[in-house]
This record gives structure tokens, C-alpha cells and sequence, in this order.
């Protein structure tokens, strides 16, 4: 165990943990290969109620420079497990990795190596999903695979091979697409002063690209394009296991910090990113429609066509009044009618001709 009287770190990483026995290890051991020894890593158990706490001590055991603090009782919110890891953090830069996920070993040093050129107190960086169910790994990193270096093409400016300085409006192109994901991110920890002391432990999920938004506002940012981390994608995941709240969450953060930057957007940028927005309320309005769940599904459609108006909005609000159930049943009747005209009509048209 790291002794608090010892000099502070270069880098605190903050590993909140909840019931992630079988994959806590291997996340700190990722930690401890990294190229940059001067570090100390934070682990949260959030109430866990497997082996977490067990498998937290033996890693501290085994390397001094793990820290455990632990939470009584289960938050059920990253936030809170990761504003404590923040609330004892003394190193120069944050780092951030969930339980269930590996670094890269050369992340720190590419991460840091980068703001130091570029004078950002914020980077990020590509990740590889690792599927749990088969084991394989993605061959592109989740950035590479969606165009992002071309997509995000004016707000970025390359610096080198590898490196590319983000614009000051690029809190812009984060309206429209997640480009930063938590473990890949180090950022230093002056930023965590005044208004901005930590997540926002009101929000289940996006608390994470609240504070990217929120920090945007005193650094640019860096995006380093290399592949620094393996995301687990497996069902007991929070994402995963809360598809709907992840998305109602996504879109609650995106409109608080679209009408805070509405001064600074030009007005296509207002446009694709309500559009965004739309398109994430049409998603939440079908799941809710598939459930049953006729009044949610069209106060959302409703929503999503007020947000910005498209076809498939108005077409949802009005199946909305009955069951996808009803709505299918009556599109196969339908079906089955137009085949038979289309039958009669055909037997009509081979009379007249002979």
C-alpha cells in the first residue's frame, strides 16, 4: 500500500470497480507494464459484492503504488466511485480506466508526450473493443473505423504523424459524435479547480462526456491517433445492460451543452447537431414502442419531430396509438389484401388479353 507521505505521482489513474472480479487484474496489471513508472492507481470498489475487494487487495499487496478505497454500499453510478478515486488523487495528470478494460502500455507516455507539444491539458486517443463473448479483438480502432480524421477534418489540426491539435470549437463535433472515450483520456489535474471539481453524479451515464464538455472550456483539447485501450464489450456492462437511460442521458447532455455553445456554432453546426439529437429521441420513442409503452414512445416521436422535423417522427407518433404488436398484425392484413388485388388483377388483365 502507497504510503501518503511519499512524493506525489506524475500520474493518478482512478479504476472505479464494481463486481468486476474476473477482470480487475488483468485492468491493473495493464496499469503497472506502463512505460511510465510514476504513477499511482486508484481503485474504487463501488459496493461490490463478488470478489472485487479481494482481488483490489492482492494488487495492492503486490505493488505499492495501488491505493484501495472503498464504498459501503453500491452508487450504481460511475460518478460517484470516480469522484472519490479524484478527491485523493495527487498526481500532475488524471487518468482514467474502468475495471473491465486494458491500456496499452505506452499510453501515458504517448498521451503526455503529446500535450506537452502541443501545450493541451487535455488528450485522447483511439480504442479496440475486445468482445467478451468470442474473444476476438477489432482489427481498426473504433475511431479509425469511423472516419473520424476525415469527419472531424476542421477542427483538427495535425501537429505530426500521430498527433492532431483540436480547435477550440471542436466541443462542436462532440455534439455529434462520441470521439472521446474514458480510457483512453489523461488530462491534468489543475483543470479540476473552481466550478469544475469533478463528474456529475446526477447523471447514471454521458457523466463522463459532461466533464469533457466541461473541461473544453479551459484547454484544448489533443487527439493522439493511436489505439490506447481495449474496451470490454460484454452484457453486464452499464452501457450495455441500460441501452435506453444510456441514451436519454446522451441526449440530456448533448442539449444542456448544445443551448450553453448555441452563441459560438455556426448554423449548420446547430443543425447536424440537433439532428443528432432527433435521431437518438426517435431511438428511445421505437424501444419504447416495442415495450408497450404507447404515451412515452409519442411524447418522444413528438419530441424528436419538434427537435427537427423528419418523416419517420411524424410516422412513429402516429403508430405510436396502437401496439407494434397491432401495427405489424394490421401491415400483414394489408399485405395479404394488396396480394390478393394484385392477384384479381392480374387474373383480369390475362382475360382481357385472350
Amino acid at each position: 500500500m502507497q504510503s501518503l507521505d511519499t512524493p506525489a505521482p506524475l500520474i493518478s489513474v482512478i479504476v472505479p470497480a464494481h463486481n468486476c472480479e474476473a477482470y480487475l487484474h488483468e485492468a491493473v496489471a495493464s496499469l503497472a507494464a506502463q512505460t511510465i513508472e510514476d504513477l499511482e492507481i486508484i481503485i474504487v470498489d463501488d459496493g461490490s459484492t463478488d470478489g472485487t475487494a479481494r482481488v483490489a487487495a492482492e494488487c495492492a499487496r503486490r505493488d505499492a503504488r495501488v491505493r484501495v478505497i472503498s464504498r459501503s454500499k453500491a452508487s450504481g453510478r460511475p460518478a460517484c466511485a470516480r469522484n472519490m478515486g479524484l478527491r485523493v488523487a495527487r498526481g500532475e495528470y488524471i487518468a482514467l480506466l474502468d475495471a473491465d478494460d486494458i491500456a496499452m502500455p505506452y499510453r501515458f507516455e504517448s498521451s503526455i508526450a503529446a500535450m506537452k507539444r502541443t501545450g493541451a491539458g487535455f488528450a485522447f486517443a483511439d480504442y479496440r473493443r475486445l468482445h467478451q463473448d468470442t474473444g476476438k479483438i477489432d482489427r481498426k480502432g473504433f475511431l479509425a473505423s469511423n472516419s473520424v480524421l476525415a469527419r472531424a477534418a476542421k477542427y483538427l489540426q495535425r501537429v505530426d504523424e500521430n498527433v492532431y491539435l483540436c480547435s477550440a470549437k471542436f466541443p462542436a463535433f462532440l455534439l455529434t459524435f462520441t470521439a472521446v472515450h474514458t480510457p483512453t483520456v489523461v488530462f491534468e489535474r489543475c483543470l479540476l479547480s473552481g466550478s469544475i471539481t469533478g463528474f456529475n453524479e446526477s447523471l447514471v451515464c454521458f457523466e463522463d462526456v459532461d466533464l469533457w464538455f466541461r473541461l473544453a472550456r479551459y484547454t484544448r483539447f489533443v487527439f493522439v491517433n493511436e489505439v490506447h485501450a481495449l474496451y470490454r464489450r460484454h452484457d453486464e456492462s452499464l452501457t450495455a445492460s441500460k441501452p435506453v437511460p444510456t441514451k436519454l442521458d446522451g441526449i440530456g447532455v448533448r442539449r444542456a451543452h448544445l443551448n450553453r455553445l448555441l452563441p459560438t456554432l455556426t448554423r449548420q453546426e446547430v443543425a447536424v447537431a440537433r439532428k443528432t439529437i432527433a435521431d437518438l429521441l426517435w431511438d428511445v420513442s421505437y424501444a419504447n414502442w416495442c415495450r408497450g409503452q404507447l404515451g412515452r414512445a409519442r411524447t418522444g416521436f413528438k419530441d424528436s419531430w419538434l427537435t427537427k422535423p423528419s418523416l419517420r417522427a411524424a410516422t412513429g407518433y402516429f403508430k405510436a396509438f396502437v401496439t407494434r404488436d397491432a401495427a405489424v398484425t394490421a401491415m400483414g392484413m394489408l399485405s395479404l389484401r394488396r396480394a390478393a388485388l394484385e392477384s384479381i388483377y392480374a387474373g383480369r388483365e390475362l382475360s382481357f388479353r385472350a
